[in-house]
């Protein structure tokens, strides 16, 4: 059964009338929103593989009556890393509120996520998407339900299996006979042939897997993730260990081998022209958003190399100002912003 792991953004929009202007957060502030900005959060999603082998009650006959000599003779659980994807979401940051000041004279929509990170202004955004539910394990069929009476009275395991080849090679030939049209009672139409064949393929694996033994393989997506900070620099850092035998294991478990990351960040340089004046402090008179920096982040084993790229990182970018003047009644300024990184996506006017 394939597990998910998901995280969904709930949509508030605010609406009223007012000239636009900003002010670093504080309690108390009168007819305001107000909204954070983004740290960002890197997501790891692991995707894994567990095999499960379990051999048939005639494993041990599977060659003499079926011709199988790769059946399945013992119990055994194999785990296999499969893929390795990297996300980013955005999470408040306390020290980034600001809160818009609504007065009396022009209006301006607002959409924040649930967390009241700025996502739009003036504008909609898409819906959420829908969160996948998670498949239901379908229930293992009984194969005695297709057993016959002369093989449910027969007394050794031998016989047994000897019959039970035989039933398998019945389902065979009834399966050649309708799709060659030779059968005695051919179904009415090709919907009901198919509905026939399906439910004789069935069969035919139930009673197969007697022999053969049964391989269930099961789709599990392991979520690590972290919120990098000032000192996150490393290089050949332990993310998760992986172990064939136990899958994914915390990163102090010597029980599995280690899965490896580099992280380097690089922030955003501010160019001095003059560095005897001391830069003036831009005015949150507008709404902010932040230019994110970036951060070159890889994951690997000393033999394959998982992931490389280079991400935006809000934490390491500069806090900017949308100017108020955009926000009149004439400019109707439509922004879009990254909720992760707390960027740009779009403008319109």
């Amino acid at each position: 059964m394939k597990k998910l792991f998901s995280f969904v953004f709930i949509m508030m929009a605010v609406g009223a009338s007012a000239q636009v202007e900003v002010t670093p957060f504080s309690t108390g502030v009168a007819e305001g929103v107000t909204y954070f900005l983004p740290d960002t959060k890197i997501e790891v999603t692991v995707g894994v593989k567990c095999v499960t082998r379990k051999p048939g009650e005639f494993a041990r006959y599977a060659e003499r009556f079926l011709r199988i000599n790769d059946a399945v003779t013992e119990d055994s659980k194999e785990w296999l890393l499969d893929c390795i994807n990297v996300g980013t979401v955005g999470v408040p940051n306390s020290s980034k509120a600001f809160t818009v000041q609504l007065g009396s004279s022009v209006a301006s929509n607002m959409v924040l996520t649930g967390d009241g990170i700025i996502q739009a202004v003036n504008r909609s955004v898409g819906a959420a998407p829908a969160v996948q539910e998670q498949g239901v394990a379908v229930p293992a069929v009984d194969p005695r339900r297709y057993f016959t009476e002369e093989i449910l009275q027969a007394t050794s395991t031998a016989k047994m299996a000897e019959l039970v080849s035989r039933e398998i090679y019945a389902i065979r030939e009834s399966k050649l006979a309708i799709t060659r049209g030779t059968a005695d009672n051919m179904p009415k139409d090709g919907l009901s042939m198919q509905l026939v064949l399906d439910e004789l393929n069935m069969q035919e694996r139930v009673l197969t897997e007697l022999f053969t033994g049964r391989i269930d393989t099961t789709v599990c997506e392991y979520k690590i993730s972290f919120t990098p900070g000032e000192k996150s620099d490393t290089t050949r850092a332990v993310l998760f260990r992986f172990s064939r035998k136990l899958g994914v294991v915390d990163a102090d478990n010597l029980a599995g081998s280690p899965v490896y990351y580099d992280f380097t960040s690089h922030k955003i340089e501010i160019p001095v022209v003059d560095p005897k004046k001391k830069k003036k402090e831009v005015k949150k008179e507008g709404i902010c958003y932040i230019l994110p920096g970036r951060a070159d982040f890889r994951i690997y084993v000393p033999v394959k190399e998982y992931y490389s790229n280079t991400l935006p990182i809000a934490q390491y970018g500069t806090v900017e100002v949308l100017s108020k003047e955009l926000f009149t009644k004439k400019a109707n300024t439509r922004v879009l912003f990254d909720t992760s990184t707390g960027n740009i996506i779009s403008i319109e006017k």
